[in-house]
């Protein structure tokens, strides 16, 4: 039976099967677990077969594993399903076999005997079980991505639970009058944060150690260090060397490395006690303005790990980028990422605010939006997904506009979606412009499931491609006038047509400064110039 068949089967069956179809996909689709979707198969098949003995195995290496009671004591010789989402089956009479390959690789197989009926087993009971079996997928697919989006939304509610606490523990290591000397403190603190099962801060003078301290208090645990390594940071003051040590990183399935994450807030809590300390022989004045250039840098460092320092090559075309904050960290972001279907995702977006707190969001956006590109959602429903998530995850006075663009560069295929963003300008050979636009509201607007639309086009050979955010058209002259009131950036790229992306970049930034003069600049500059050759 091939899957043309099983389509056109399916098209022939009665009103009630496909009801029942349609219940057990709901059915199976609430389940919690893999076993439970397992056991509910087991009753659908039992209720859609009466009198007939199932039994289900699951195979993820060699091996095939029982699902829970089946007919005796040994697992039946079950064939394999050798392609994606496709099904191998044997019909022998009164027993037929089947096998499915799951979203996770493993296979599924149901074996089904005949119960005192003895009437063989139908090719239309064949193709309605594998029809089963692919609701069975398409359930275990919905499963899986629920697993995976609630480990994401995990994994970012615990960073912004770091950054949280970081803030708190600077604030109450600042406190000279608190019931622990501020290295200490900062030694617990950072131990809980990155989930360390000890650490040590050791301070040193000449070489000798004249202070040692321990988490848990009662000196070094057994074994320290031996498991997981450790991450280490270090500063010198008054003579003394302060030394934080921490081991043995903890998690739900044991003992792991840290990572760069951990060492980033190691770093942080041991820069926050080098300032706490001077703190005896500066004025306050003095400290809170370290501190809060302390926390700029650490912002703009995450910032600029997250805006590429490169841009891909891709043959056939040229791009460059550019992006300028206004503060020490913005709320601008681009991007150009490969996916691994060969496709590029080109990103341009712009976060309503500046500074720390658009930084912030920005740092969100990107770690959503690399997930959901991973997972290899249409465009659109990246959309939804993102202004749900960002809704969720910023005030009612944050959002983000965004241009989102799908290229194939084989065939210059280019498909995009505007989050209330500016109009993309794509510039034809004969110097005619068409505006891209097309989409819905910014992100995290409203936390609803807004309908986002898509436009699809092909880049011709010399067509170029300008993504950039408000900063430009916006920027403004010592008399507050407008660049876009005296040089319309339509013109700007119509005239303009370099060889190289990267001058074209160059030509748009000097243009702008031109106008500028000394003026300060009052929002982020960013821009993404694609040209095909």
């Amino acid at each position: 039976m091939n899957e043309r068949t099983d389509v056109d089967t399916r098209k022939r069956l009665p009103d009630g099967q496909i009801e029942a179809l349609e219940k057990a996909f709901r059915t199976l689709s609430a389940a919690p677990t893999l076993m439970d979707q397992a056991t509910r198969l087991r009753d659908v098949l039992g209720g859609y077969f009466p009198g007939d003995t199932v039994s289900l195995y699951r195979r993820t290496g060699m091996e095939w594993e029982s699902l829970g009671v089946r007919v005796d004591g040994t697992v039946p010789h079950l064939p394999s399903a050798d392609g994606d989402a496709a099904t191998v089956s044997a019909l022998e009479g009164g027993k037929v076999s089947i096998v499915q390959k799951l979203a996770d690789r493993s296979q599924i197989g149901v074996v089904l005997v005949r119960g005192g009926r003895g009437t063989p087993y139908a090719e239309t009971d064949l193709v309605t079980l594998r029809l089963f079996l692919t609701l069975f997928d398409n359930a275990f697919r919905e499963l899986v991505a629920r697993r995976n989006e609630k480990e994401l939304i995990f994994s970012l509610n615990h960073r912004v639970l770091q950054l949280n606490s970081l803030i708190d523990t600077g604030i109450e290591v600042s406190k000279l009058s608190g019931s622990a000397p501020p290295h200490h403190l900062a030694l617990e603190r950072a131990a809980s944060l990155t989930n360390a099962s000890s650490g040590v801060l050791r301070v040193s003078r000449g070489g000798r150690t004249e202070e040692e301290g321990w988490f848990p208090h009662g000196g070094a645990p057994e074994g320290a260090g031996s498991r997981g390594g450790g991450i280490s940071t270090a500063f010198d003051f008054g003579g003394e060397t302060y030394k934080f040590q921490l081991f043995d990183k903890e998690s739900r399935s044991g003992i792991i490395p840290f990572d760069e994450t951990d060492q980033l807030l190691l770093d942080a809590l041991s820069r926050q006690v080098h300032a706490s300390l001077e703190n005896l022989y500066l004025h306050q004045e003095a400290l809170e303005k370290q501190k809060i250039e302390q926390d700029i840098a650490v912002a703009a460092s995450i910032q600029q790990r997250i805006l590429p320092k490169t841009l891909p090559g891709i043959d056939g075309y040229d791009i460059a980028g550019v992006n300028i904050p206004s503060k020490s960290v913005g709320g601008d972001y681009y991007d150009c990422i490969p996916l691994p279907d060969g496709r590029f995702a080109m990103v341009i977006a712009d976060v309503a605010g500046k500074g720390v707190p658009a930084a912030l969001l920005v740092s969100s956006f990107h770690a959503y939006l690399t997930a959901y590109l991973e997972a290899a959602l249409p465009l659109v429903d990246l959309a939804v997904r993102l202004n749900r998530v960002i809704a969720r995850a910023s005030t009612e006075d944050k959002f983000i506009t965004a241009f989102f663009a799908l290229l194939t560069p084989s065939s210059g295929a280019l498909e995009t979606v505007s989050a209330g963003h500016n109009p993309v300008f794509l510039r034809h050979t004969d110097g005619t412009l068409r505006e891209l636009s097309l989409g819905g509201i910014p992100l995290g607007m409203l936390d609803m499931d807004f309908p986002y639309q898509s436009e699809s086009l092909t880049l011709g050979k010399g067509e170029r491609l300008l993504l950039y955010t408000d900063g430009i058209p916006e920027a403004t002259d010592g008399r507050q006038r407008l660049y876009e009131a005296d040089f319309p950036l339509k013109e700007f790229v119509s005239r303009h047509v370099p060889v190289r992306a990267e001058t074209f970049i160059h030509e748009l930034i000097a243009d702008v400064k031109k106008f500028t003069g000394p003026a300060p600049q009052n929002d982020d500059i960013t821009a993404l110039y694609l040209l095909k050759h």
